[in-house]
């Protein structure tokens, strides 16, 4: 077992990472100094930029033998976590990201995530055709919610690979925030479904409360977590773990003790069972009021949720850090990262991540 590091050593090595390659995916990390690092350290890009991965290291295809549990393994099944981050210099175009650029960036993100060339047998591998499979965006602010092109364009590729679009549910907790943040409502007519909770459904019984889990959630097959980051002021983060707090019923009796609930959560079966992939949207992040974001160029995958919010608490940092401002409670808050850890549901240790980032332009 490695040694443990602390929060703060943690994204100081994530911001000092160097050398490794896309092809490897490997961040190369030394062994943290004992002395504390100073209060004021700048964060940084996690791997310095490199080129897309070349095609000709990819499989044209998944293997027939490959099972969709081995394409998804993450830490603890397998040595490492690996977050895929896609940046494209035309992501924004004035105010507006086009879907085309959009589903680039989710093709090559996929590709790098599992070594695997064609888009399509991809989407295949991890979902079956007959999947009911819900969406779970978030739009507690409709001024920075998960955008709607990445949403759709998730949408597209399920409907490329086959699945019927009245088994796809673009879901949040409410009607109303979802047609706020520009979804289009579509509780039962044809096409790709989109609305609000319907009802309750099975009860979790968490460390700080017992709540429901929305309807929605029992009656899918599988689950596309899509979050975006953002600061927060009990979380200190908030991105794909607690974006789930929008699944339930009673989100705001689990916002004690720096909402470590997130982790007990995530643990339930409605969501770590039915997780088929996360994709972050860094198109916006916000690092401090989120009525006034920065702008990023960026896409984040994983199939796992620690290590991608882990990755994402480093963007904000950087961003903080850029500002001038303190960053500490972007670090230190959020110990829900560890707790999720010890539950076996990812890794948050730098040296249990690979951070693979492609450019586009």
């Amino acid at each position: 077992m490695k040694k443990n590091i602390s929060r703060r050593d943690f994204l100081h090595l994530m911001a000092m990472a160097g050398g490794a390659s896309l092809v490897s995916c490997v961040a190369k990390v030394a062994t943290p100094a004992p002395t504390p690092l100073p209060q004021t350290y700048t964060a940084m890009s996690a791997t310095p930029a490199s080129p897309p991965l070349p095609t000709a290291t990819l499989a044209s295809s998944v293997p027939p033998d490959s099972s969709r549990a081995a394409l998804m393994a993450h830490w603890p099944a397998t040595g490492t976590s690996r977050v895929v981050k896609v940046h494209h210099s035309g992501a924004w175009a004035g105010n507006d990201t086009a879907q085309e650029t959009v589903l680039q960036m989710l093709d090559d993100g996929l590709s790098t995530l599992t070594g695997v060339a064609d888009k399509l047998s991809v989407w295949r591998a991890l979902f079956n055709a007959g999947d009911r499979v819900l969406l779970k965006v978030n739009c507690i602010d409709s001024s920075l919610p998960t955008p709607p092109v990445v949403a759709y364009a998730v949408a597209q590729r399920l409907l490329d690979a086959g699945l019927s679009p009245e088994n796809i549910l673009i879901f949040d907790r409410t009607k109303r925030e979802l047609e706020a943040s520009g979804y289009k409502i579509n509780e039962s007519g044809p096409g790709i479904r989109c609305h609000g909770s319907q009802g309750e459904g099975t009860e979790a019984a968490l460390s700080q409360a017992t709540v429901r889990f929305y309807k929605e959630f029992d009656e899918c097959d599988a689950v596309i977590n899509l979050p975006l980051p953002r600061s927060h002021p009990f979380a200190g983060i908030t991105v794909a773990l607690k974006n789930h707090f929008g699944s339930v019923n009673q989100p705001m009796r689990l916002h004690g003790n720096s909402c470590e609930a997130a982790a007990d959560l995530n643990a339930q079966p409605n969501i770590r069972d039915k997780t088929r992939l996360i994709v972050g949207s860094a198109l916006l992040v916000a690092s401090g009021n989120w009525r006034n974001p920065e702008t990023e160029d960026s896409l984040l995958l994983s199939f796992d949720p620690v290590a991608l919010d882990t990755v994402a608490r480093n963007i904000l940092v950087h961003y903080r850090e850029a500002q001038g401002q303190a960053a500490g409670s972007l670090i230190d808050v959020p110990r829900y990262l560890q707790k999720a850890q010890s539950l076996n549901l990812g890794a948050t240790d730098v040296t249990l991540i690979e951070l693979c980032e492609v450019n586009q332009g």
